[in-house]
């Protein structure tokens, strides 16, 4: 037997015969294979149909050791898609001075993946569901294409060309968001078995999120930018703020230095891409040829289907609604978060770096977490609960240091930006796998994109109240505290089921 398989079920006891006590309640499972059904099971295939938990048939279980190949590949594929997306909040100022770009530009080119996210959403949730392989080749080459495009310097040396090939990038790159965000719950349910689920879509999700803080220290590393005095700018981008200074252009560094270094960027940017294509190229199946569990195994809803089922059940709509509350709108303000600190006599790098701190303890605390909800079956509920009131207290001691009616340190802002986003970031994985749950047998990467979609719409509007006359930046701290207050509610209001975990467990004590 292969050393990377852990079978659950082995093939001579399927192949035993009937009269092998060891086999009898494997064969009194009904109903039996059709010949289609054993032929796809040779091929690695199992699609039992589930008209209820008791007519699930028990296909041969065996976990994969290179699923870990197939998550870190994923995941390096998320962390590069957001250090693009994030490519040019963090030398804003850079790349104003060598080419200048208005204050505009480089803040739409991080709404292009809000903007490509709603209207790519359906497709591709639809192509996932058929085939993940060709989802993950279509979008890693969308990668890859937008950011060999943005190279262009290599042939010409017109900025306008360049302009348009980085909007170009910054477009393909937002669709591919869809697939980021949406296919950690499928990855996790075709690779993974039941005691791994939640740590799989930690790792997919804190991933992602990790390229936010990598692009924080990779462009202000690579684009280099020599000034006499401290600057003002500040980006709009989804996530961060920028810190880099305002160049003094007697003393500083030239224009072509500066285009210099911002091709170098690119290049590395489309090297990684290219490489990253070519691994999936040569290995990425859509699934492996045996399911880690029964549910994996079962046939999932049909496509509009499964919409009709997600918009009518009441529990999947309130935990979409606590998830992209609490989170669409805590998203949103890390990259605004220097209009709440500016008035404390914060600097922008003391900012820039409170954000990279968040990113590394939200993807720690995450993974911690997911790795512990693994272990304590069927608590997903009372974990969110606890995230949720120990993150708006977080909030509420942040919004009253920032209106300063407690005292305040630089060290007291950043422990509370730290707690409040990393405890509230760690209920990302479990919103989607308890909703995942409660969805059961819809497709788990539907179920991704449902939640995801609602989540970037709740950006859209927390961004829109900034077009508001006069309204100032005082109400985001209240908004802070409301946003994961107004969850717990509707988290309580969840009926927690485990619909896939249900069948798991039938279907292997049948077998027991």
């Amino acid at each position: 037997m292969s050393s990377d398989k852990l079978p659950i079920l082995s093939e001579e006891q399927v192949t035993a015969g009937e009269d092998d006590p060891d086999t009898v309640k494997f064969q009194e499972l009904p109903p039996p294979y059709s010949e289609k059904d054993e032929h796809d099971r040779e091929l690695g295939s199992p699609v039992p149909k589930q008209d209820s938990v008791e007519s699930a048939d028990l296909p041969l279980l065996m976990v994969y050791t290179r699923r870990w190949y197939i998550l870190g590949l994923f995941c390096l594929l998320a962390c590069h898609q957001c250090i693009v997306w994030n490519t040019w909040g963090p030398i804003e100022t850079g790349v104003q001075f060598a080419y200048g770009w208005s204050n505009s530009t480089a803040p739409m080119m991080a709404n292009w993946g809000t903007i490509m996210f709603c209207i790519s959403v359906v497709p591709l949730s639809k192509l996932v569901e058929y085939d993940v392989r060709t989802t993950v080749l279509l979008v890693s080459g969308m990668i890859a294409l937008g950011t060999v495009l943005r190279c262009c310097r290599l042939v010409t040396h017109n900025p306008t060309v360049f302009l348009v090939s980085c909007h170009l990038c910054a477009i393909l790159n937002g669709i591919s968001g869809v697939t980021i965000m949406a296919a950690p719950p499928l990855i996790s349910s075709q690779w993974f078995p039941p005691g791994e689920r939640t740590l799989a879509t930690s790792i997919n999700l804190a991933s992602n999120m990790l390229g936010n803080g990598l692009s924080m220290f990779l462009g202000p590393a690579l684009v280099h930018l020599t000034s006499n005095t401290t600057g003002n700018t500040s980006t709009t981008s989804l996530h961060f703020t920028s810190y880099q200074l305002t160049p003094n252009v007697t003393n500083g560094t030239s224009q072509s230095a500066v285009r210099h270094d911002i091709d170098t960027y690119m290049q590395i940017h489309a090297g990684v891409a290219v490489f990253l294509f070519g691994l999936f190229f040569i290995y990425f199946p859509s699934k492996p040829p045996h399911p880690p569990a029964p549910s994996s195994a079962i046939e999932r809803t049909e496509f509009w289907a499964g919409i009709k089922a997600l918009l009518s059940n009441r529990n999947v709509l309130l935990a979409c609604f606590a998830y992209s509350v609490s989170q669409g709108v805590m998203g949103s303000w890390l990259g605004v978060l220097v209009n709440n600190f500016r008035p404390l006599g914060v600097t922008d790098q003391q900012i820039g770096l409170m954000g990279l701190f968040s990113v590394i303890g939200q993807c720690c605390l995450s993974m911690c977490f997911g790795f512990i909800t693994d272990r304590l079956k069927n608590c997903m509920k009372l974990i969110l609960l606890l995230f949720l009131v120990l993150a708006t207290g977080a909030f509420v001691w942040l919004m009253l240091m920032c209106l300063q009616v407690v005292p305040h340190s630089l060290t007291s802002l950043y422990t509370a930006v730290i707690l409040a986003t990393s405890i509230n970031f760690s209920c990302i994985p479990l919103f989607f796998e308890m909703t995942v749950e409660i969805a059961y047998p819809v497709n788990e990467g539907l179920v991704g994109g449902f939640l995801t979609a609602f989540y970037n719409f709740t950006g859209i509007i927390f961004f829109f109240l900034f077009f508001i006359p006069n309204i100032g930046y005082v109400w985001i701290n209240y908004l802070l505290v409301a946003s994961t207050a107004l969850a717990i509610p509707a988290v309580l209001a969840t009926k927690e089921t485990y619909n896939r975990s249900n069948v798991d467990e039938v279907a292997l004590n049948t077998n027991s």
